[in-house]
């Protein structure tokens, strides 16, 4: 097994970029959510909010239609009609178990082949569904994911991760404190501590937005060489770490404040664009 790679600020370099002259909102990426529902329509607003503050260059959505109102009502630029994508979001707050109308949608998004970031109630749909899908489970899922399939759990989260993504030959990413991205050939990618006060209603929504903005504005390259994926999602893991950190100082006002204080994830979401500015800035 491949020794842990220690993600740092460095390591934006080669996900993060700014759009060119001759770019386009589709060379910039499409990016498809297929999230929320009634019980859990903020879901699907956080998810967004983070994918158009991360710079994609199109958010389609597709849910219940009191949520698609709430989505446009947040954001007018989402397209909620049908459409080609480069990437997916799938899950977030949905209930499990899912309902067949839920399912249909979830599966038509999967029927794509495109890179694929699995939240939440899709998880429970989880099978062979290929190299470019992430799953984004915390400790309740991650078990629940486990047992299902039928994989003894590790003695931490990482470790049971490990099992996880080498039975599926998929990505995994290792919520908490300590988190950590590991794939299906034994990468695994080593994150800085967050913030302990990250963990509050609605982030895992923003990082699945993330990094699907991430995945579109990058599946050219992701197909060519798929093995690139957990760097891409620790990435995504990292800048949002990063505005968290920055969201946590600001409630304090204090940037150097070492225990930072609360936020929301709309306090998060807003930092997204600094980090990533402060990113190109650190290497023009």
């Amino acid at each position: 097994m491949a020794e842990p790679i220690a993600v740092d600020h460095t390591f934006l370099r080669g996900w993060v970029r700014a759009p060119q002259p001759e770019d386009h909102k589709y060379s910039r990426g499409v990016l498809a959510l297929v999230t929320g529902s009634s019980a859990y329509p903020g879901a699907a607003l956080i998810g967004v909010e983070a994918a158009v503050k991360t710079g994609v260059g199109m958010v389609r959505y597709s849910g219940p239609e009191g949520v698609a109102q709430m989505v446009i009502t947040q954001h007018p630029e989402v397209v909620i009609a049908p459409g080609s994508a480069d990437a997916v979001v799938v899950g977030s707050g949905m209930g499990s178990p899912i309902d067949d109308e839920t399912r249909a949608r979830v599966t038509a998004a999967f029927g794509q082949g495109i890179p694929s970031v699995v939240d939440a109630g899709a998880l429970e749909l989880v099978e062979n569904f290929g190299p470019l899908t992430v799953l984004t489970p915390h400790h309740g899922e991650l078990e629940a994911l486990l047992e299902r399939l039928g994989i003894q759990a590790g003695s931490t989260d990482r470790e049971s991760a490990q099992k996880l993504a080498k039975k599926l030959s998929m990505t995994v990413v290792v919520k908490g404190s300590n988190g950590a991205v590991v794939d299906g050939h034994g990468g695994v990618w080593e994150l800085p501590r967050a913030t302990p006060w990250l963990a509050t209603a609605g982030t895992g929504d923003a990082l699945a937005g993330i990094l699907g903005a991430l995945l579109a504005a990058w599946q050219e390259r992701l197909h060519e060489s798929p093995e690139l994926l957990g760097e891409a999602v620790a990435a995504g893991a990292l800048i949002h770490q990063i505005a968290a950190a920055r969201a946590s100082a600001r409630a304090v006002g204090d940037a150097d404040s070492p225990t930072g204080g609360p936020f929301s994830v709309m306090d998060v979401c807003r930092e997204i664009p600094a980090v990533i500015g402060d990113a190109l800035t650190s290497w023009a």
